[in-house]
């Protein structure tokens, strides 16, 4: 996802669509099986910069139903939004996902005061895992996905061009033999002219004396590191703690007058309950 943290896989509203369901339930040869499907309920909160390079951070909250599906080819709830799956074997995968994330009053940002609001944005496009094994008890990956990206204020649709994320990732489920698993990532953005300038651009007409008027490029945008951690309360609640550091540094837009510091944090809490459970049963790829 985008090196906003409010338009990244950890924020609220792709973290509660996105989340592992709850049973860990076996099968005679202890491998974890799960239900085909299952009717959840998610709500959570994030604290987060609202948008990469900015200067204030805000408060996000979210609670709504949602389904987590395991088929051989669509599934929903598992690692993004939703995602369809060409390929999947011991080494790779290639799937078309989707992300989504929040908005950003401008109103509230000292930076963009007067300029128009950043909508809510959602991704689309394929993604190639490259699985590279265990370590230390956990997967890890190199995840490589291609996404057009729009924004959306729910009365209309606009495109804002490509971004392309490289990261490798690291999984361990059980720490300790525990209820406790963790998911953590490592990597960088770049994006098209055209996602740069919905972030950095100040046209003419938003100019001020402290704000000039810029026009901004295309190329890096930054790089982050993920932490998030779960604790699995019972068979079918589950609770989640996390955050990330973006750092901007290097970027193709540093001179703009709304890139505002080289560091952004956030921090993010929630909880998933399954409410009901297919009787069918699964054993998904991780």
């Amino acid at each position: 996802m985008i090196a906003r943290n409010s338009l990244s896989a950890i924020v609220v509203f792709a973290f509660l669509l996105g989340v592992e369901a709850q049973a860990q339930d076996t099968n005679p040869d202890g491998v974890p099986i799960k239900p085909l499907w299952e009717l959840c309920v998610g709500g959570g909160g994030a604290y987060s910069p609202d948008y990469p390079a900015a200067d204030k951070n805000s408060l996000h909250g979210l609670a709504l139903p949602y389904v987590i599906y395991r088929g051989d080819r669509l599934r929903l709830g598992s690692d993004s939004i939703a995602k369809g799956v060409f390929i999947d074997n011991d080494y790779t995968e290639l799937n078309v996902s989707l992300e989504a994330s929040f908005n950003a009053n401008s109103s509230d940002n000292n930076a963009r005061r007067g300029m128009p609001d950043l909508d809510y944005l959602f991704e689309i496009g394929p993604q190639l895992k490259i699985k590279l094994g265990e370590l230390y008890g956990g997967k890890t990956e190199l995840q490589l996905p291609v996404r057009a990206v729009f924004s959306t204020d729910f009365s209309t649709v606009d495109h804002r061009g490509y971004l392309f994320n490289p990261k490798f990732s690291y999984k361990r489920q059980y720490i300790f033999n525990s209820a406790i698993s963790m998911d953590s990532s490592i990597g960088s953005s770049f994006t098209t002219k055209k996602l740069h300038e919905y972030f950095y651009r100040v046209e003419p007409q938003f100019a001020t004396a402290t704000r000039t008027a810029y026009e901004a490029d295309g190329g890096y945008l930054g790089s982050k590191i993920t932490l998030g951690l779960s604790y699995g309360i019972s068979n079918r609640l589950r609770a989640y703690v996390g955050g990330h550091v973006g750092y901007y540094g290097g970027a193709a837009n540093e001179d703009s007058p709304l890139f505002r510091q080289k560091m952004n944090s956030s921090v993010y809490v929630g909880f998933t309950w399954s409410i009901f459970q297919s009787d069918t049963r699964v054993s998904p790829a991780e």
